[in-house]
């Protein structure tokens, strides 16, 4: 007797049945994660190296982001030297010095602040190419009515933004004096968070190196003279470096000494985001342990 027949209609309902797809797991939303590189010191000046994650604590706008890591920075520097001398060569000795400590940790370039912003060596490993263009930097012309340093700031942290360094770093030294750029304090700042530059400056105090010239446009003088003021004190407050003012030559040996150890010895503290992130945004790094200084980024660009 036969058994049964079964329709096409049948046999593709019972395929239908036996093989109905599942569920899929919803797709995994990307981590979008950020890195920023920060300094804890003790009261002596000397760091502090034993951090852990747990001891971190990451808020942007408020809004507390995961940890992800916490490691020892080990990337290389992408460093940037700015000398406004007045043609005094002051900077010349420490600058060789502080450059030889960064052998084969960083890429390094050194501009002179004159009339204008000039390349005196552009990024390289080698740290003995920028030690000689540095000990170049002897007694030569002076530059009495101003300089441009702030033209020189907003310049190389475009130029660190180009690159997308790890690491960017800008170090101003300065004798002080008249300005003569005509860029915006808020606009060098906030080309500064762009390229995540970190900037440190280290200024001759009440210098008579660079004598001030009688002004002829002093509404003009004195605005591109607020806004360096401004970029000076607020640039290494928001990017997580420092200001010092000296006021002898050992102390450019000094502060270049206490920044060489600094940057040797930073966190690299790397945090989650939302997927989508604004194009500037505040944050604020802490830690657990009392008694010590911490440097951060108080300002830094979504990317």
């Amino acid at each position: 007797m036969a058994g049964p027949v079964l329709t096409v209609a049948a046999l593709v309902g019972a395929t239908v049945v036996g093989f109905a797809p599942q569920n899929a797991p919803p797709a995994a939303v990307p981590v979008r994660s950020n890195t920023v590189y920060v300094s804890v010191l003790e009261e002596s000046g000397m760091p502090v190296m034993d951090l852990t994650a747990a001891d971190f604590t990451v808020k942007e706008d408020g809004k507390a982001r995961d940890i992800l890591r916490v490691d020892a920075a080990s990337e290389p520097l992408h460093l940037m030297i700015l000398v406004d001398d007045n043609g005094t060569g002051l900077f010349r000795s420490g600058l060789i010095q502080f450059v030889q400590q960064f052998q084969g940790r960083a890429q390094i370039a050194v501009y002179t602040v004159t009339g204008q912003t000039q390349k005196l060596v552009d990024y390289t490993a080698s740290v003995d190419t920028v030690a000689q263009a540095i000990a170049t930097l002897s007694a030569r012309p002076a530059t009495n009515d101003g300089g441009q340093l702030l033209e020189g700031i907003f310049q190389a942290s475009k130029d660190q933004e180009k690159l997308r360094a790890a690491r960017p770093v800008i170090v101003a030294l300065t004798v002080g004096g008249e300005e003569h750029s005509t860029v915006p304090a808020h606009q060098v700042l906030d080309q500064l968070a762009k390229s995540r530059s970190v900037l440190y400056v280290i200024q001759v105090a009440a210098s008579v190196l660079r004598p001030t010239v009688p002004i002829t446009q002093s509404r003009q003088l004195l605005g591109e003279n607020l806004n360096l003021s401004e970029v000076l004190g607020e640039g290494p407050k928001q990017s997580g470096g420092w200001r010092d003012e000296i006021v002898a030559t050992t102390g450019i040996v000094l502060g270049l000494r206490k920044l060489a150890m600094e940057l040797k010895s930073q966190y690299a503290v790397a945090y989650s985001r939302p997927p989508k992130g604004k194009a500037t945004e505040r944050i604020n790094v802490s830690v657990s342990r009392r008694g010590v200084t911490l440097r951060a980024p108080s300002k830094v660009a979504g990317r």
